[in-house]
């Protein structure tokens, strides 16, 4: 499961120690960022602060964590996109229960992964274009193992503000795979069959913390 493979992932890029990356505390990026490249550097300022705090239970770290990613990811357009050719089958009622739940189980897979972060090293190669709305930040993580692996974040301008549309770990899409995954579980059991999976999927992930 791709939410699985990258959780661990995204936690550890988000966090970014600093490594070869080293902003001034300007105006821009204390505002809405101008270069994709300081958004994800202040997305990593954030993260480490809600790792860093000894304040608050581990629950209370990880319902921070999700909310700082609930404002930097694009969750709409990624559960869409996901969704594939269904979306257009959904009545609105499944749309908002679908958009919904996607979003939770996403988050919620993410922030419990908090403590999984053990000082991986985080470095920004460059930047690129893609299309002509979209920007990959191109990145590297070290591992305290010694392995290493690129990990690149696409992220777009909506509403004034860069969002994380992608992630691409070793250039696989975390939406594509996860589209692709979906399309099975939509044609094999409905648009109803794939809002039960992602409840039980909520629930299981509740159980456990």
């Amino acid at each position: 499961m791709i939410i699985h493979k990258v959780a661990h992932f995204a936690v550890a890029a988000a966090l970014m120690t600093v490594v070869g990356l080293s902003f001034p505390a300007t105006a821009e990026s204390r505002g809405q960022t101008a270069d994709p490249i300081i958004f994800i550097q202040k997305l990593a300022n954030q993260a480490i602060n809600v790792l860093s705090t000894q304040n608050g239970s581990l629950k209370e770290r990880e319902d921070q964590f999700r909310d700082l990613l609930r404002d930097d990811f694009a969750m709409d357009k990624i559960g869409r996109f996901v969704a594939g050719g269904f979306w257009r089958k959904m009545s609105e009622e499944q749309r908002s229960t679908y958009q919904k739940l996607f979003s939770e189980w996403v988050l919620k897979t993410y922030s419990a992964r908090l403590g999984g972060y053990s000082g991986e090293q985080f470095k920004v190669i460059k930047k690129s274009s893609a299309g002509k709305r979209d920007v990959i930040v191109h990145t590297r993580i070290q591992q305290n193992a010694g392995n290493a692996f690129n990990a690149n974040w696409r992220v777009r301008k909506l509403d004034d503000r860069y969002k994380i549309i992608d992630i691409y770990v070793e250039g696989v899409s975390m939406a594509v795979t996860q589209r692709s995954e979906f399309d099975a579980i939509l044609r094999k059991h409905g648009i109803d069959g794939l809002i039960s999976q992602l409840r039980n999927r909520l629930s299981k992930l509740s159980t456990a913390s």
